[in-house]
């Protein structure tokens, strides 16, 4: 678990396919990530799966987002998995949209960058995000990542990619 003044991150269960949901079948939320669609419930069920499944590999991943006053009520997600191309590990978030605009993904995504790299060996931590979405920009630039050139996480058209170095290397 990782605290915040707001917020707690925990490791995701099964139980946290609501949140997932919320968030993985709206137009509006998936407009940006790989499928650009609403997700259907096999894919969201699957997309879970993965986030545990990631945790139990490498011992690092995806935390669900939680209100620190009332953990019954999660926001989204935010995490630091390997992307497709294994070679690099990247920032991914996600949060269900009557929580936008409080802060709440900043917030959480600076506290796993700060968690990840003072528990993992990892160096250097990155972050993708398609050219149009410039909220997801906005958030990676304002917890300190820089635009990053030649790399590919995605082998995908569109794509501007940021990294961070660790503080503590």
């Amino acid at each position: 678990m990782v605290k915040t003044e707001r917020l707690l991150l925990l490791k995701p269960a099964k139980a946290d396919l609501d949140v997932i949901s919320n968030i993985l079948s709206s137009p509006k939320q998936t407009k940006y990530l790989p499928n650009e669609a609403p997700y259907s419930t096999k894919q969201q069920l699957d997309y879970l799966q993965k986030r545990i499944s990631h945790w139990e590999k490498y011992n690092f991943g995806t935390f669900i987002i939680v209100l620190k006053q009332n953990p019954e009520i999660k926001l989204g997600f935010v995490g630091a998995e390997f992307a497709p191309n294994p070679s690099f590990i990247d920032v991914r978030f996600g949060i269900v949209s009557e929580h936008e605009g409080k802060g709440y993904i900043t917030e959480a995504t600076e506290a796993l960058i700060n968690w990840f790299f003072q528990n993992t060996e990892n160096k250097v931590l990155y972050g993708v995000s398609m050219v149009e979405n410039e909220g997801s920009k906005a958030v990676l630039r304002k917890v300190g990542m820089m635009p990053a050139e030649n790399v590919d996480l995605y082998n995908c058209e569109g794509l501007e990619n940021f990294s961070l170095e660790s503080p503590y290397a």
